[in-house]
């Protein structure tokens, strides 16, 4: 499987495999995600001590698409995310409120690959304004993004055939 990637404040888009990811990764991952969820509190993002947090936003979206806000140490959400399996009515709503957060497409951006998400998986994150404070999150971000959106993916049960 391969997961598109789209940063919603370029349009700017690339896709990632699992490689590189270990399985103690994604599980990890996986458990801060589900913990976050049903203990609706940011969770800590990189480990225990870690005073970032990862913030589950609670939506109407249905089980196969995540929203989630990455929280400053001082709270200020520096980017929020959205991860799908594939299309349908909450993956789409989910897109268009990611991009919807986005400060605004930087001059010379093309906008049309965000009026509609793929059909395959997909995670779209917007960076926002906080990030110009937190600037040294950027070097981390992209990383985190990856193993969220694939820990994800991977804790999905299998969909019944048709």
């Amino acid at each position: 499987m391969r997961l598109g990637h789209w940063n919603a404040n370029t349009g700017y888009y690339r896709q990632s495999d699992h490689s590189g990811m270990t399985d103690s990764l994604t599980r990890a991952y996986g458990r801060l995600i589900a913990g976050a969820a049903a203990f609706e509190t940011p969770a800590p993002l990189r480990g225990p001590d870690d005073p970032w947090r990862l913030h589950v936003l609670a939506h109407p979206h249905g089980p196969r698409v995540l929203r989630a806000r990455i929280v400053a140490p001082d709270e200020l959400p520096v980017a929020v995310l959205a991860v799908a399996e594939g299309g349908g009515p909450g993956a789409r709503r989910a897109w268009h409120e990611t991009v919807a957060e986005a400060p605004g497409l930087m001059e010379g951006c093309d906008p049309t690959p965000l009026r509609a998400p793929p059909d395959g998986p997909w995670v779209i994150m917007a960076l926002l304004m906080a990030l110009a404070v937190h600037g040294d999150a950027v070097e981390w971000l992209g990383e985190v993004e990856q193993c969220i959106a694939w820990a994800f993916l991977e804790s999905l049960p299998p969909m019944a055939s048709a």
